[in-house]
């Protein structure tokens, strides 16, 4: 992945000026979209599979009257006056509700039959609006319509408020958001010392989350989306999209100060920094689809969203990123007598930062570190017992809104279950005693506990179905109103029992509970798939059981205590008025779950920047100890920076948002704030330097099972050290085939160092055990080199593997010869040509002899890919045939071949003369039992500078060679 990324940042810094121009353009083509194609967002929530969802969908197909929306209009009198003294005025307001688009009846306070309308108090009224489509599927015209008719009866006094009449639209960004992004720039500032470097994350930030909100907008118009998606997908998108840009300009900042040319280190950075960056990012897309496991499909949208914000984060991250810091040059360079260089240039780890204190601090007594934080933790986690979950009604709307003035008045004059009435449905589809159901029906719920009114029962039109609604005492969110509907549900089957027909609660309220009861009963089997995803990641980036067990501990540290906090603060009400909270109340419901799914992949980012920098240095030094003190003092710097404006980000959205967003962006803060700071920087540094050399541990059996993740670009450096070594002949020209002690084959363990011009034959030659003919499929580009350097038609391998491919044949002996082993160790793809057969169609009827004599000597090579004709290099394995037939196919593509040809042959034992070309004999010998280091920088040409990459350790237990399924 590395050697990709580096490619992408390479392109990108060497066409900065193309690339920006194609994003601009991009961003333009989806703004334009977004004002064509876009929808409206929806408030509303399905829920399939529960019984209130089943409820509505019965009542949608066959009551339809009694499905579509409703509103109210409320009259409030001047204190000490009666409403009725108000009656023409509010009597004129309710015709001319009447008239308006979709309404289907209004019932007026004054109207008879409907005297219930008017409060104990008398000081208040209202009327109801019933509409043929639900209150979604108004536009904002039809609710300001509905606003004119009722201000009408606005004189003398009198006040009118509306419930479930949609407030007026808003702007989607506030002043809280622009502050959260000040204090980001603040942050960048005091990280970078450049005004320069800071302003380019917030840049790059920003039109990532402009093309999430308009790809999001675009989506609206074909498909439902939840109005919380986009508040969600640009809280999170702006977050990561500044982390993520933070990191990777940090790394190319680092390498400019120790003078790598600017567009090499753009592009070292994307593969170093930004391979840590899509792993990370990789782990929070995850996490957010994993929330579709819930099976709730707004839930499932928002979680899309989100995973799209990060997407387009690190698209953006790893392609208009590198392309500005190629544009902008070495401007970008921090002076050499600021304290940015000063701090890089302190390699040695000795430098007296806040960093270096406070991980000497943190670790000087780690068993005690480890019991504080634990035990400080599981403390602030224990209000998270207590959490209750609800669905949003207007009551969680901000104070002083439309919707919230109107559902707190009807709460004062009519109680406070007024706003939640509970819906039952009922078939009474089987029974003949239509009156006798609707009075079995009315009765089953009068009198219970908690229940202020039950209506009479009302039929449809075709007698199959009825409904009763019934008005609770206590409000929506209360446990009261939870435990009234579980006893209704729980005595459905005793009166279907006795009455022949049953029935279903459905409504807002009932509706929450079934959503809280989902959310709760998805939680455990969401967290193991999170935890277990986890251990899972870590374990492969780091190749150690330590780490992620550790960083899992950590992560479930970190959200109980979030968990606490969020309960302590919107459910007890600590701190309410500090914190500017819409409603002490429940929380939503689909909170736990989305702050678990996003913490997770924070979490993640801090672990992996932090601790991958521990590992480098381990790798370096071998030393667990000096590790975390080494490692933390080099990633603390930008973490803490990533974390602050995390938590500047989400904090912003806690002042003057509504109920909804609320819980949900405090509890990300205060859940980066505690992962970042008092479980990466704090608990995990002590936990690692008490299990020293059991941090960095991996049974044999998983460490050949698992792959290798080049998390810090050790390919690309790699890549960069076969790219610089380029031997030369006395001309001045690249050999044809050149190497320097590379190994082919970790069984043989033989290594190969020859140097040929085109037009030479390389023979190679050794014993069986030294696999000659892997060395020879290496020539050819189709064996990989584990160690060393090769280069072969000035194409450093294994790098460039695939384009030697394209110019090179293989010719090996067919299955079936002497060794069929050693022959189905270079497979061949289907459909292959023997070699006469090839020669014979490329040079005609010169070779009819030789396919004659070659027929009867019943031997044929294959040959895979390449014309002989058009080809640059031949590769033969002669391994096991009789030197005579071995010099006649030599001789046959001695001919064939022009003189600018580099031919290698395999063959053991034979020294074989040929008089057209010069030979260049290549003897393999096992390297000694111990073996020496494969590259040797004494002989080498030396690469240029590449900044932090390290270089290879030597074997050790702890980091032994690495073997080909790990190369």
């Amino acid at each position: 992945m590395a050697t990709l990324l580096y490619r992408i940042g390479r392109f990108a810094a060497r066409r900065s000026i193309a690339v920006i121009v194609g994003w601009v353009v991009i961003l333009g083509l989806a703004i334009t979209g977004a004002q064509v194609l876009g929808g409206t967002l929806s408030t509303s929530f399905e829920i399939p599979g529960t019984e209130s969802q089943q409820a509505i969908d019965m009542l949608d197909q066959r009551f339809p009257q009694a499905s579509g929306g409703s509103a109210k209009v409320i009259f409030v009198a001047p204190d000490g006056e009666s409403i009725t003294g108000f009656e023409p005025q509010i009597d004129a307001s309710v015709a001319s509700l009447t008239t308006l688009d979709h309404v289907t009846s209004v019932a007026g306070p004054f109207d008879s039959g409907d005297e219930n309308q008017i409060s104990d108090d008398g000081g208040m009224a209202f009327a109801t609006i019933q509409y043929d489509v639900p209150t979604t599927s108004l536009t904002t015209a039809d609710d300001e319509a509905v606003v004119a008719a009722g201000d009408a009866a606005a004189t003398g006094g009198v006040t009118v408020a509306y419930s479930n009449v949609a407030d007026p639209p808003e702007a989607g960004i506030d002043y809280t958001e622009v502050i959260g992004l000040v204090v980001a720039f603040i942050v960048l500032l005091l990280t970078f010392g450049s005004l320069l470097a800071a302003g380019m994350p917030l840049v790059t930030a920003v039109i990532g989350v402009g093309l999430t909100t308009t790809a999001i907008t675009i989506a609206s118009g074909f498909v439902d989306i939840s109005s919380t998606a986009p508040l969600l997908a640009t809280m999170l998108g702006l977050a990561v999209g500044i982390d993520y840009a933070l990191f990777i300009v940090s790394r190319h900042r680092a390498q400019l100060i120790r003078g790598m040319d600017p567009k090499e280190s753009a592009a070292v950075a994307v593969s170093t920094a930004g391979s840590a960056v899509v792993f990370a990012a990789l782990t929070v897309i995850i996490a957010l689809l994993g929330l579709s496991v819930v099976q709730i499909p707004f839930l499932t949208v928002m979680g899309v969203g989100a995973a799209i914000s990060v997407v387009i984060a690190v698209i953006v991250a790893l392609t208009l990123l590198p392309a500005f810091m190629g544009l902008l040059g070495r401007r970008m360079t921090p002076k050499p007598t600021s304290r940015a260089a000063k701090r890089e240039l302190a390699a040695d780890g000795t430098h007296r930062t806040l960093g270096a204190r406070w991980v000497a601090l943190v670790t000087a007594k780690p068993v005690i570190t480890i019991a504080v934080v634990v035990m400080g933790l599981v403390i602030v986690a224990l209000p998270a017992g207590s959490m209750r979950l609800t669905l949003p009604d207007a009551g969680y709307d901000p104070v002083g809104s439309q919707s919230r003035e109107g559902y707190d008045l009807l709460a004062e004059g009519f109680g406070p279950g007024f706003n939640g009435p509970l819906l039952v449905t009922a078939d009474i589809s089987k029974t003949l005693d239509i009156n006798g159901a609707l009075t079995a029906l009315h009765d089953q719920f009068t009198g219970l506990d908690d229940v202020v009114s039950v209506s009479q029962a009302v039929p449809n039109a075709t007698a199959d179905m009825a409904i009763v609604s019934i008005i609770p005492a206590s409000a929506p969110d209360s446990v009261q109103t939870e435990d009234l509907v579980n006893t209704i549900r729980s005595e459905a089957a005793a009166f279907d029992a006795k009455n022949g027909f049953t029935y279903q609660v459905t409504g807002t309220t009932a509706l929450g509970i079934d959503v809280s009861a989902r959310l709760a009963d998805a939680l455990l089997p969401f967290a193991v798939v999170v935890v277990g995803l986890c251990i899972i990641l870590l374990t492969i980036v780091f190749r150690s059981l330590a780490v992620p067990i550790s960083a899992t501990i950590g992560y479930l540290l970190s959200v109980g205590a979030s968990f606490g906090i969020v309960t302590a603060i919107f459910e007890w009400g600590w701190l309410a008025d500090l914190f500017g909270v819409a409603k002490v109340g429940p929380v939503i419901s689909f909170f736990p779950i989305l702050l678990m799914a996003v913490l997770f992949g924070l979490a993640m980012d801090y672990q992996v920047f932090l601790v991958s920098r521990m590992r480098e240095e381990f790798v370096k030094t071998g030393d667990p100890h000096v590790a975390v003190r080494h490692g933390f003092i080099g990633a603390a710097r930008v973490v803490t920076a990533a974390a602050c404006i995390m938590f500047a980000v989400f904090a912003s959205f806690v002042p003057g948002g509504n109920a909804v967003l609320q819980p949900i962006a405090l509890g990300l803060a205060a859940g980066v704030f505690v992962d970042a700071f008092l479980v990466r920087m704090t608990f995990i540094p002590a936990l690692m330097m008490v299990l020293g050399r059991i941090g960095w541990a991996l049974p044999g059996p998983l460490r050949r099972v698992l792959p290798n993740v080049d998390l810090e670009g050790e390919g690309v450096r790699e890549m960069l050290d076969a790219t610089a070594w380029r031997p030369l002949d006395d001309a001045g020209q690249p050999f044809a085939v050149a190497a320097e002690r590379a190994v082919v084959d970790a069984a043989a363990a033989a290594s190969v160092t020859v140097q040929a011009r085109a037009g030479d034959l390389v023979l190679v030659t050794g014993a069986a055990t030294t696999n000659p003919d892997a060395v020879v499929a290496a020539l050819a580009g189709r064996q990989r080199v584990l160690s060393g350097h090769l280069r072969v038609l000035d194409r450093p391998l294994p790098f460039e593997a695939s384009a030697l491919r394209r110019q090179s044949v293989l010719v090996v002996r067919p299955v079936g010869a002497d060794d069929p082993a050693a022959a189905a160790r270079l497979p061949l793809p289907p459909g292959a040509l023997s070699v006469l057969e090839r020669l014979r169609r490329d040079l005609g009827d010169e070779l009819d002899d030789l396919w004659g004599a070659a027929v009867a000597a019943e031997w044929t090579y294959q040959v895979a890919l390449a014309a002989v004709s058009r080809a640059r290099i031949v590769a033969i394995d002669g391994t096991g045939l009789p030197t005579a037939h071995l010099q006649h196919a030599l001789s046959i593509v001695n001919q064939a071949l022009p003189l600018g040809t580099t031919v290698a042959v395999a063959h053991h034992g034979a020294r074989l003369e040929m008089g057209v070309r010069p030979v260049v004999v290549v003897e393999l010998r096992p390297t000694p039992a111990v073996p020496e280091p494969v590259l040797q920088p004494a002989e080498l040409v030396s690469p240029p500078p590449i900044g932090d990459i390290p270089d290879d350790p030597s074997p050790s237990p702890e980091n032994p060679s690495p073997s080909p399924e790990k190369r």
